[in-house]
């Protein structure tokens, strides 16, 4: 399969972080046992270009605000990242002592966590390129190669973790280098709740407090 490419800044590599284990969607035949899959509207490869497409497009422009800039990136997460199985993954076992609704202040206030860390990123294009490569399936998941190809240093090996959610694939987790990004977010934010006697109301207030919310 052939690679394409798009100029992208290296920070869209750390929009993302990880998620569970739900259930890819199927839809059975009314008249009969036989069970069809349905075919997903764009493919992981596919999503992941447009991806890099409306980052480079809508993050780059260095005339508009930061708060601009900064709501601009949650749009795209929730365009393009399943947010509360995101959520329940950084949470780790931690979820499910906290409500349906706590799960969903949580997830937004994830959101304006990471726009407030890296969407300004995207004011340094450097002209680097973004190669997006194949697609491999393993079990339920789909995950799609790519690069970004310095011309001042060694390309940066990213892998983006897929899975369908209502015919359409979104991303659950980021690799980069090998490191998954999500487990890195879940193991900075068990410890802080940790140390909070598994309290996650304190780690929700530190959000509130580093987003301002």
């Amino acid at each position: 399969m052939s690679k394409s490419k798009i100029t992208i800044p290296v920070a869209a590599a750390v929009i993302a972080v990880a998620a569970a284990w739900p259930l890819t969607t199927f839809a059975a035949n009314t008249t009969a046992t036989q069970v069809v899959e349905v075919a997903a509207e764009q493919s992981a490869k596919e999503v992941i270009q447009s991806l890099a497409g409306q980052a480079l497009t809508e993050l780059t422009d260095k005339s508009i605000p930061d708060e601009v800039r900064r709501k601009k990136f949650t749009s795209l997460m929730d365009q393009y990242f399943e947010m509360d199985v995101v959520s329940r993954f950084v949470l780790g076992r931690y979820w499910r002592s906290i409500s349906k609704e706590e799960i969903s202040e949580f997830s937004k206030l994830l959101q304006n966590y990471l726009a407030l860390n890296y969407a300004n990123q995207f004011k340094e294009l450097n002209g680097d390129e973004f190669v997006v490569g194949n697609e491999t399936e393993n079990n339920k998941d789909t995950f799609v190669s790519s690069q970004f190809v310095r011309p001042d240093g060694p390309p940066v090996n990213i892998s983006w973790r897929m899975r369908e959610f209502n015919n359409q694939y979104k991303i659950i987790d980021v690799s980069i280098e090998g490191l998954s990004m999500g487990i890195t977010q879940r193991d900075e934010f068990t410890s802080v709740i940790q140390k909070n006697g598994g309290d996650v109301s304190a780690l929700t207030k530190a959000l509130k407090d580093k987003t301002g919310l």
